[in-house]
């Protein structure tokens, strides 16, 4: 992992140990699925430490949960894009057989609870991006009436009978027509930061770091621009 990163962790490692939101709540492509009816994802950037996906729905009709990708077959798929997601991989190398799944596009939450293993979110913090940060986050979000995007910050743990791991470290990017501030913080019930705040900060840098990377920016703009 590289310095930026190390140093990122360490960051929140440290304010982990000032907040207590441990939860079970549904998963975000579960929330989605309930919302809109279908789920699924892009994968913008995938390496050993990092993965970017992108997290969306088919809003033009109903999806059965259990025929979801038949969506795919209709010549009016369209795509709406409710989540984006920045992961740092921590202790991947202890599942290679799930992991190597979740590598090639799977789902993280889905595909760990497809090989029998609870998955828990370790809330660390909340706060809100105003979308004039970055190119990508402004064109995200195109109503005139809409300022700012939820961001939530946890760590993701993995149990399976008495073996326990730290699987990624994770950033979620909701699009507020998905998820308000509001019903984020009803959810999680974590702390909100203050835009002065160390953390926040140093997170928000990281995120543009992130989007500003020149083939992610592309990608995830040819996206939005074909999304419905």
């Amino acid at each position: 992992m590289n310095y930026r990163y190390t140093k990122y962790k360490t960051i929140l490692l440290l304010f982990a140990l000032t907040v207590n939101g441990c939860s079970s709540p549904l998963l975000n492509s579960e929330m989605i699925e309930k919302k809109f009816g279908s789920y699924d994802l892009d994968i913008i950037e995938n390496n050993d430490e990092n993965r970017i996906s992108f997290l969306f729905s088919n809003e033009t009709f109903y999806i059965s949960p259990s025929d979801k990708n038949a969506v795919k077959n209709h010549p009016i798929y369209k795509k709406k894009y409710h989540t984006l997601a920045l992961v740092n991989f921590v202790d991947s190398k202890k599942i290679p057989n799930i992991h190597q799944e979740i590598a090639k596009g799977g789902s993280i939450g889905a595909t760990f609870k497809k090989y029998g293993w609870n998955i828990t979110k370790d809330n660390l913090f909340i706060f809100e991006l105003d979308k004039h940060v970055h190119t990508i986050t402004k064109k995200w979000l195109n109503k005139p009436n809409l300022e700012s995007l939820p961001i939530h910050v946890y760590n993701l743990s993995a149990k399976k009978e008495a073996k326990v791991i730290l699987y990624a470290e994770i950033i979620e990017i909701h699009h507020p027509d998905y998820l308000s501030m509001n019903e984020l913080k009803e959810i999680y019930e974590t702390n909100h930061l203050p835009k002065n705040n160390k953390v926040m900060l140093q997170t928000r840098n990281l995120i543009i770091d992130r989007l500003s990377k020149k083939e992610n920016n592309q990608i995830i703009m040819d996206l939005l621009d074909a999304q419905y």
